[in-house]
């Protein structure tokens, strides 16, 4: 007889099967034809009929461009670091949060990595971001300070580099504006908004 646990897993599969199918609006005879299978065998599986093999998890998995934890609900993110995945919206991306911020940065590295002048400015920004988050760490004691010189632990350089993260943004060129009726992700709008909002406080802060 299955745990409690198994039986949840299963359920949490088959949801996240059904849920990715529909996002993507395919039906289930062209899901169950890409797949490899018959579509009485897929309903079963996106039902919670039947379990599957992890053959199948693994097809899954990249045809929906998810990884195979979030199908098996070992994560609640469908974020892989593989490129050209695709970032589907979770209930967790509408509240700011550090998960929310690494899946839009995820997004956005997705997205720009194709352009080499943005994918030089993509790797100096986050680099540089990751080096000022680790500084902080060190900073505060909840990292451990053999993780940086700690002849490199002093205010200017935290300065200098957070300086350099606005020259950065200010040396790319402009480019075309681009349209597009593509829907941005969630966690993109999240991290805007809450942008948006921090600059407008630190503004009225200064009147």
């Amino acid at each position: 007889m299955p745990s409690k646990l198994e039986m949840n897993n299963t359920s949490i599969f088959a949801t996240r099967l059904m849920e990715l199918r529909k996002d993507k609006k395919i039906s289930q005879k062209q899901a169950a034809k890409d797949l490899g299978i018959s579509q009485a065998l897929l309903s079963h599986y996106e039902n919670g009929v039947r379990e599957c093999g992890l053959n199948f998890v693994v097809r899954a998995a990249n045809y929906y461009n998810v990884s195979c934890d979030f199908l098996l609900g070992n994560s609640k993110s469908t974020v892989s670091l593989d490129r050209d995945s695709k970032i589907f919206d979770i209930a967790e991306d509408a509240t700011m949060s550090t998960d929310t911020i690494v899946r839009a940065a995820l997004a956005l590295g997705n997205k720009v990595v194709k352009d080499e002048e943005l994918s030089n400015y993509l790797t100096e920004v986050y680099g540089l971001s990751t080096y000022l988050i680790l500084y902080a760490g060190i900073k505060k004691g909840v990292i451990p300070t053999t993780w940086l010189d700690a002849n490199l632990l002093n205010p200017d350089v935290a300065y200098y580099i957070a300086h350099s993260l606005g020259l950065a943004t200010g040396s790319l060129k402009w480019g075309p504006k681009r349209t597009t009726k593509e829907k941005e992700p969630q966690c993109i709008s999240t991290v805007a908004s809450w942008t948006n909002d921090y600059l407008n406080l630190s503004i009225a802060s200064l009147l």
